[in-house]
């Protein structure tokens, strides 16, 4: 008999009569039989305590075993009056979205994620000696993000990919009101639809010319919420200030930047209406570019293909205005996009304003019949073969413009026979979406320009992309 059984053996020896305890040698026939028959019931009781305990030690030992894997909250223990309740044990999980922690009441939580991107380049046509092919890690980002006393968002991400450490994003956000958020800290300002789209959510393996002359991520505070049961999002705040499609992590002067953005669903709410996924909005920025960096436009293929020259610098003011659209019905996408920059550029004692804008309109179909949207995209079935699961499928096609203002040249500020004036590119691509977090994508992209050499246009860029995509976030 186990020791923790021998106090449930005392309590029940003590409820026995105190002839039979004392076992009486002199009791009489009628006493011994009742003595028997306590005798009895007695051993009857302790092999059912037994057995009940052999049963305990089972369930024990398997919720030992399952709870190596994953831990499941519980519901609370009856609280007597008076009784400090037991606090319940965090809630771990482990699913597409990645790895969390989380208390029992939902108040704490961290999550780690990771997104991974390893991309080929390989550039064919005339001129393609001159550029390099080349196999390297694109992004490698680790993530952790949560909530703190149920009303404080954090996200922590870092960049090491491209052979570098840079802080891509830091902040916090507060969320204690329904419809309005604080967020503070490094995060993308609120201008550009395709900059504002996940990197592992676009459909094509670069953004388009559009995203050239919005920022990337910047250092301020931003107030944002909805109105109209989510049919109307917006977003205004105040930040250091960037060059075009860049980060920093200081302030380059006291100046500060400007950037709101509006964004209207109307027929979101009504899942069966033809236009419920139709979404339109205007971003728009402003403030001093004194101090700023000159901001470097690249082609598709990572290239630089618009460069200033010697002696300009930014100076003055800039207004950015980015027009966005997109619409998804069933597995058809399309996204569209405007943007126009205006911004001070000095030479010598010349100081003028000089526009850059761009244009894009991409299209998207799903192959395989999934619902497309602005974010992310999980299979119907995910790869898996001997069980008839293949993943998602998706096409893409992708054209647009960049162009600066003639006068670029004519007050010195770009040499016409090194810098193109105005880039064409059409973008074709194939996605397959393996799971909710492996994608394999392929592109083909032709970039053509105006100008650029001393015998008229720039060689046409041709480059064939392929990227391996792991994803949790």
């Amino acid at each position: 008999m186990k020791p923790m059984l021998w106090p449930t053996v005392a309590v029940l020896l003590a409820t026995l009569p105190a002839n039979v305890r004392a076992q009486t040698p002199a009791t009489p026939a009628d006493d011994r039989a009742a003595m028997r028959q306590e005798m009895q019931e007695l051993r009857r009781r302790l092999d059912e305590l037994e057995q009940r305990m052999r049963i305990a030690d089972a369930n024990e030992a398997r919720s030992q075993a399952a709870g190596s894997s994953a831990t499941a909250a519980t519901l609370p223990e009856p609280n007597p009056a008076g009784v400090t309740p037991k606090s319940q044990p965090a809630v771990v999980t482990a699913d597409t979205s990645g790895f969390s922690i989380q208390s029992a009441d939902g108040d704490f939580r961290m999550k780690i994620g990771a997104d991974v991107q390893v991309d080929n380049r390989t550039f064919t046509g005339r001129g393609a000696a001159a550029l390099t092919d080349q196999m390297l890690v694109r992004r490698l980002r680790p993530t952790v993000s949560g909530t703190v006393y149920k009303f404080v968002d954090y996200y922590f991400r870092t960049d090491f990919g491209l052979g570098t450490t840079v802080v891509n994003e830091a902040y916090m956000q507060f969320n204690y009101f329904p419809h309005v958020n604080l967020r503070v800290g490094k995060f993308k300002p609120p201008v550009g639809l395709e900059r504002l789209q996940s990197d592992d959510d676009t459909a094509f393996l670069e953004r388009g010319l559009p995203t050239l002359l919005v920022p990337s991520r910047d250092i301020g505070y931003q107030l944002a919420g909805d109105l109209l049961e989510n049919r109307i999002s917006w977003q205004a705040g105040v930040f250091n200030g960037v060059p075009d499609n860049s980060l920093a992590d200081a302030s380059p002067s006291s100046h500060r930047d400007y950037a709101g953005r509006i964004f209207i669903t109307p027929f979101a709410p009504n899942r069966r209406s033809l236009l419920a996924g139709l979404g339109a909005g205007l971003g728009a920025s402003g403030g001093s570019v004194d101090g700023l960096a000159l901001p470097a436009f690249k082609t598709m293929g990572q290239n630089t293909f618009f460069t200033f020259a010697s002696g300009v610098i930014e100076a003055g003011h800039r207004t950015r205005l980015a027009p966005q659209a997109y619409y998804y019905l069933g597995p058809f996408g399309l996204l569209a996009e405007y943007g126009l920059t205006e911004e001070g550029l000095q030479k010598g004692t010349v100081r003028r304003d000089v526009a850059f804008r761009a244009w894009q309109g991409e299209a998207t179909y799903l192959l395989t019949g999934e619902r497309k949207n602005y974010g992310n995209l999980t299979p119907r079935r995910t790869f898996d073969p001997l069980h008839h699961g293949w993943g998602a499928v998706e096409l893409a096609l992708r054209t647009g413009e960049f162009s600066a203002d003639h006068t670029i040249t004519r007050y010195g500020f770009a040499v016409p026979t090194a810098t193109p004036r105005s880039s064409r590119e059409w973008v074709g691509g194939v996605n397959w979406y393996m799971n909710r977090i492996v994608r394999l994508s392929a592109d083909y992209a032709v970039t053509s320009f105006e100008g650029g050499t001393p015998g008229g246009n720039r060689i046409a860029e041709r480059v064939l992309l392929f990227r391996f995509q792991l994803n949790f976030i």
